[in-house]
C-alpha cells in the first residue's frame, strides 16, 4: 500500500478552498472524493476543473431514489470528468442493474454505499431494522454483487467479511481515524488496520485536512507498514 490507494475527502464549499487543498497534496494523494457540501454548492464548470490535478475524480453524491430519477442521475455526470459515483445500495437490485447499466455507457463506476460509518447497532435498530450491522451489510453486499457494481463503501470493520463472498469487489473505505475520535465516525480504525483487513481505497477527509494537510498525510503514510 502507498499514497496510491488515498483518495482525500474534500469537504469544503468554496472553489478556492479546494483548489488550495489539492495544491498542496495532490503528489501524494490517488484521488479526490467530492461530497454534498461542495456539489451542492459549485458548478459542472467548477468540478471539471478539478481534473487538472490528474487525479480521478470520485462523485460522492449518494444517490437514492426511484429507477429512473436513480438512472437519469447517472446519466447527467456523463460529462463532469469523473470517474466513481456513489449510489445507496438500499435503491435494490433493480434500480441498481439499470443504475450500473447506464454508468457503464459513460465509463463511470459506480461504488455501492452499504450502512454508513457514523451508524452502529442502536442507530439501525432506532431506524426500524431487525438486522444487526454485520448482517445489514452482507444483505446489501449480495445485491451489489448481483448488480455488478464495480465496488462499495463500507466501515474497514466489515472489509474482511466482504472480501470472504466477493474478493474481486473493491472495498472503498472512510471511517479512518488515527486516534481515538469524539466526532460524528463510530465504525473506525486506523489506515494500517484498514489495510490490514483488506481495504482497497482509504477515504480520509478530516484527519488530513484539519491543520496541516501535508503533515498529516506524511504521519498517515508513515504509519502504514
Amino acid at each position: 500500500m502507498s499514497n496510491k490507494n488515498i483518495f482525500v475527502a474534500c469537504d469544503v464549499s468554496s472553489q478556492k478552498e479546494i483548489l488550495d487543498l489539492l495544491s498542496l497534496i495532490h503528489k501524494d494523494i490517488s484521488g479526490i472524493k467530492i461530497g454534498l457540501q461542495y456539489i451542492t454548492r459549485r458548478s459542472p464548470k467548477d468540478i471539471r476543473e478539478l481534473s487538472k490535478f490528474k487525479k480521478p475524480i470520485f462523485y460522492d453524491g449518494k444517490f437514492f431514489d426511484i429507477k429512473n430519477t436513480l438512472v437519469e442521475s447517472i446519466k447527467s455526470l456523463e460529462d463532469l470528468s469523473v470517474k466513481y459515483a456513489t449510489v445507496h445500495l438500499l435503491n435494490g437490485f433493480d434500480a441498481l442493474k439499470a443504475a450500473n447499466e447506464a454508468a457503464t455507457k459513460i465509463n463511470l463506476k459506480l461504488l455501492g454505499v452499504s450502512i454508513l460509518t457514523s451508524l452502529n447497532d442502536e442507530d439501525l435498530e432506532s431506524l426500524g431494522f431487525s438486522n444487526k450491522i454485520e448482517d445489514q451489510v452482507l444483505r446489501l453486499i449480495k445485491i451489489a454483487i448481483d448488480a455488478n457494481l464495480y465496488g462499495v463503501i463500507c466501515s474497514p470493520l466489515e472489509t474482511k467479511m466482504i472480501k470472504k463472498i466477493a474478493p474481486k469487489l473493491k472495498c472503498f473505505t472512510p471511517g479512518i481515524r488515527m486516534e481515538p475520535s469524539k466526532d460524528d465516525q463510530k465504525r473506525t480504525m486506523n489506515a494500517d488496520e484498514a489495510i490490514k483487513e483488506g481495504s482497497d481505497c482509504l477515504i480520509i477527509g478530516r484527519p488530513i485536512t484539519e491543520g496541516d494537510p501535508k503533515v498529516n498525510l506524511k504521519k498517515i503514510l508513515s504509519s502504514i507498514n
